[in-house]
Parts: structure tokens; C-alpha cells; sequence
């Protein structure tokens, strides 16, 4: 495909690396948990789940990591301070060692989930999602507080969708400050840019393209939810209630567009989808990895779908 100018950063969430050129490191695979509707939850105000159903999904996802050497991380989804808890307690005790993302639709919720992680001694593990336009200055105050010093920095400009509009909101326009500064200020030394992905028609093709603006001008590990322009689009809404099979490769190809062009991790969406979306994953990468290889570049992981699958 291309090599970068720019220096582009890695950053090491216990054995996984996320970030670097194009081919160098295999794609980091996030799926979500807990989320609003996840049949595994019989109450989100308490947290309460189907435990034995959660492992199951959990190490389903961590059994296609090992057999296609794409790292893989989780997206803990809670709506409530005390559900949360309850999931980072959950996953804490199946996995000592894999990052989490700690996510809700409720920024006072983000909040608590980082504060809880220092308390049981999961900060250097957490990855808070995200750091945002919306943010007001409790959270801020909040985040900057807690240990976490890995956050998801969302490039979402409510006003402008476009390429420029999504760079402006993450470095500023001279007076109003960028995420980036905002999260250098919490205390964010390891930053994964969101590119926000956006339905098709509203700025679908500029999310693709923010991938290659965001690495070859900042540098940073760069990736997103491109699921969403899939589960956003009407006209497949209705169309899968009689084809149902057409909907499984435009929710995978949603990532694997932004994957050739660079983006470094997926938040591919509910993690029942694992076995769909990490061998097509894993193909890309071997193809992304052949032209780093013509490109004078290393591939840096022996795990790589490179070195395990060809």
C-alpha cells in the first residue's frame, strides 16, 4: 500500500502493541460486552449477567486471537457506576493481563469506572473511551484525577464531518482547544485516535479517509467503530429483514475498508461476531504485511497472521 514520512508511535498495552506503520504490527480486534441490549444482561442497572455465557464469548474471542495472531481487547459497556464495577470485577478474574476499554453512554459513569480502577489496581490496564467535545469540566476533572493514562480521543466535529473538520477537532483552530492538548492535560500519554465513523451519505468516506490524514500527520495509532456506518445504514435496515445473509460482510468489510488504509485497531461492535470478523481481518494483514515487506519495512510481531497463517 504506502509507507508513512511521519513517524508513527506505538504504544504497548501489556503484550500488545498498537500503532506503527502500515504491515508492521497485525490489527488490534476490540469486541464490545454489556452493551444496551446484550441478551448475556439480566439487569444493567446492577451489573447482574449470564457469567458463564460472558466466558464464553470472552475466550471464543481470545481463541480466534491465538489462532490468527491478531491481538484483541475488550469494550466493557455499563450504564450504571455499580453494573460497570461489576464487569471490570468479572473480567479482572478470567484475565490478568488483556487491556479493556471502559465505556458508557453516561460521562459520570466513565468517570467512576476510571476511579474504580485505581482502586482495585487496573489503571495501567484501562483505556478510557473516550475524551470528547461533549466533555464538561467534571469529567475532565474526573479523568485527570484517576491513573489511566491510555484514552480513546474522539475525532467527532459536530459541526464539520469533513477530513478537515475532524483534524480541526482534534488539534484546535487557534482558539478553542484540541482533544489532543485536552488529553495531554488529563494525564493521556497513550492516545488512540477515533476517527468517528459516520453513516454513509454523512461523511462515511471522510472517516476512511481521517485514517490516512490522522497517521500522516500525527503520527498517532489511529482506528475506530467502522461498524457503525454498516448498522447506521436505512437502506439495509430494511433490506435484511428479508436477506438476512447480506448483512454479515457489509458489517465485516465496514472494517476491513478502513483497515487498508491504515487503521491500526477495530472496534468491531458485539463480540459474538468474533469468528466472522477476525479471519477476514487476519487476510488483510497478510496483504497489508507482503507490501511492507516491498516497502523496505519489518514485520515486528511473530505472531502475525503473516507468519502463523501463510
Amino acid at each position: 500500500m504506502f509507507k508513512y514520512d511521519k513517524k508513527q508511535e506505538v504504544f504497548e498495552f501489556g503484550k500488545t502493541k498498537v500503532g506503527g506503520q502500515i504491515g508492521e504490527y497485525p490489527t488490534v480486534c476490540v469486541g464490545s460486552m454489556f452493551y444496551t441490549g446484550h441478551k448475556i444482561v439480566q439487569d444493567d442497572e446492577k451489573g447482574i449477567f449470564d457469567k458463564d455465557a460472558a466466558e464464553e464469548l470472552w475466550n471464543k474471542q481470545a481463541e480466534m486471537s491465538d489462532i490468527t495472531g491478531l491481538p484483541c481487547m475488550n469494550q466493557i459497556v455499563g450504564e450504571t457506576p455499580e453494573a460497570i464495577a461489576r464487569y471490570i470485577d468479572w473480567f479482572a478474574s478470567i484475565d490478568s493481563e488483556t487491556a479493556f476499554l471502559i465505556d458508557s453512554s453516561v460521562a459520570d459513569v466513565r468517570v467512576a469506572a476510571a476511579k474504580y480502577c485505581d482502586e482495585v489496581g487496573l489503571s495501567h490496564r484501562a483505556i478510557y473511551n473516550s475524551i470528547n467535545a461533549s466533555a464538561d469540566e467534571k469529567e475532565i476533572e474526573g479523568i485527570r484525577e484517576s491513573n489511566i493514562d491510555a484514552a480513546i480521543v474522539l475525532a467527532f466535529n459536530v459541526l464539520d464531518s469533513t477530513v478537515k473538520g475532524k483534524m480541526t477537532i482534534l488539534e484546535g483552530d487557534g482558539e478553542t482547544k484540541g482533544m489532543l492538548e485536552l488529553a495531554r492535560e488529563c494525564g493521556i500519554k497513550r492516545p488512540l485516535i477515533d476517527v468517528a465513523a459516520l453513516p454513509l451519505g454523512a461523511g462515511a468516506g471522510a472517516t476512511v479517509r481521517s485514517v490516512i490524514a490522522v497517521k500522516g500527520h500525527l503520527g498517532l495509532p489511529t482506528g475506530g467503530g467502522f461498524h457503525n456506518t454498516a448498522s447506521a445504514w436505512d437502506w439495509m435496515k430494511t433490506f435484511k429483514k428479508e436477506h438476512k445473509e447480506a448483512y454479515p460482510p457489509v458489517d465485516v468489510g465496514t472494517n476491513l475498508v478502513s483497515q487498508v488504509m491504515g487503521a491500526d485497531f477495530l472496534l468491531y461492535g458485539p463480540i459474538g461476531n468474533a469468528v466472522k470478523v477476525f479471519p477476514a481481518v487476519a487476510m488483510v494483514d497478510i496483504m497489508l504485511a507482503e507490501t511492507a515487506v516491498e516497502l523496505g519495512l519489518e514485520i515486528k510481531d511473530e505472531n502475525h497472521p503473516y507468519y502463523k497463517l501463510v
